[in-house]
């Protein structure tokens, strides 16, 4: 298994940095984080809900090209968990489907953000990047 370079990018900034730096990066993707397009603003329900996850979190995601963009929804009080989703939208947007299958459950363990987070919050993390590939599997049939 193997990371995308991008998302490979960011695993190695958070590798060398200090704790304090992690959560202050983590809160600074959370601010990065963008709005749901408009189109899906009015379709919700065609969002996949991330159980695992203790905060609300939905995502969709779309093929164009053959490269997938990721859409998360989830409520601005939780920093940490749209931090984490942001992570994954840098690091997986504009990938293929099969390079998105290629990332290892526990990626975010050469980030060393066991350190900063909580079980529950890895857990999250786990569940958002296993939702992200099974709709990446979906993608790759149409």
């Amino acid at each position: 298994m193997s990371i995308p370079s991008k998302l490979q990018e960011i695993v190695d900034d958070f590798a060398g940095m200090t704790r304090e730096e992690k959560v202050e990066t983590l809160i600074a993707y959370a601010e990065s984080l963008p709005p749901l397009p408009d189109w899906l603003l009015q379709q919700r329900a065609m969002m996949d809900s991330v159980p695992e996850c203790m905060t609300p979190v939905n995502v969709f995601g779309e093929k164009k090209d053959g490269k997938l963009t990721f859409h998360f929804d989830i409520p601005p009080q939780s920093p940490t968990v749209r931090g984490l989703a942001a992570i994954l939208a840098n690091g997986l947007n504009d990938s293929t489907p099969e390079d998105v299958l290629s990332v290892p459950a526990d990626f975010y363990l050469q980030m060393d953000l066991q350190s900063v987070l909580t079980l529950q919050r890895l857990n999250g993390l786990s569940g958002m990047l296993a939702h992200v590939k099974q709709i990446a599997v979906r993608l790759m049939k149409e």
